[in-house]
């Protein structure tokens, strides 16, 4: 077999995998689009507890990350220059690690730019926290949008990049 048909015959499996994971990640988000985002209240990285409803009023971009997770951590950098970018107009990203504190910590302590907004501890034995605001098979990273009126506006399994959520801020804020 021709090394042209070969390369065209893994770009089509590739493609045929990125649409079915698309499609099957999608329908499993719509649902969740205009509800109204679920309570929870997380302790952060000194342990103090922290509610969701802290934020209300502000559209939230609320990330679902692990700190063994390699797109997680490739998204990092971007959220914190889009938090940077946004927080004057009234956007609040807040992670929330799926993971051991300890793990969290020393991940934090040697990312650059430094995280500029709130850390949260989800259990990272349970998915309770993703799984109500519809990660139903546990896929990170899991970034969830809340307009400023409490609900979900939009949801993403998968990593995102700066002009990915740039695009995404700026037609909500609109």
């Amino acid at each position: 077999m021709s090394r042209s048909v070969l390369k065209m015959a893994a770009w089509l499996l590739c493609l045929g995998i990125l649409l079915g994971a698309t499609l099957a990640t999608k329908a499993q988000g719509d649902s969740m689009l205009n509800q109204s985002r679920p309570a929870f209240t997380l302790p952060d990285l000194d342990g103090t507890p922290r509610s969701i409803s802290e934020w209300d009023g502000k559209m939230l971009v609320i990330n679902f990350w692990a700190s063994w997770c390699k797109p997680c951590l490739r998204e990092m950098p971007a959220f914190t220059r889009l938090q940077q970018h946004y927080r004057d107009q009234g956007v609040q990203f807040i992670g929330v690690a799926l993971d051991d504190v300890r793990d969290v910590t020393a991940f934090l302590d040697r990312l650059e730019p430094r995280i500029n907004y709130p850390i949260l501890l989800g259990d990272g034995n349970t998915f309770e926290t993703p799984m109500a605001y519809g990660n139903q098979y546990g896929i990170l990273p899991h970034t969830v949008i809340v307009d400023k009126y409490g609900k979900i506006a939009y949801t993403h399994f998968g990593s995102l990049t700066y002009e990915q959520g740039h695009l995404l801020l700026m037609g909500m804020l609109l």
